[in-house]
């Protein structure tokens, strides 16, 4: 099966809106937690079928997963 479209069934099985997408960050270990301590943020693992470790959106230095962060 295509990842795009394994993806694509991954984000409906997770019943993702539009919004929710575009609110997709990868954050390493250090980065989530600044997310998690500052307690405005709702912060779901978007579930990844290989579970790869991808940049870090914010530090763009270490590695980590993806994460829904929306404000709360």
């Amino acid at each position: 099966m295509d990842d795009t479209v394994r993806e694509q069934e991954m984000y409906e099985e997770m019943a993702l809106t539009p919004e929710m997408i575009k609110s997709i960050r990868t954050l390493c270990a250090t980065c989530l937690r600044h997310f998690v301590e500052a307690k405005a943020f709702k912060i779901a693992l978007v579930p990844s079928a290989d579970r790869s470790m991808d940049t870090c959106t914010v530090c763009q230095t270490r590695r980590g997963h993806d994460y829904v962060v929306m404000h709360r």
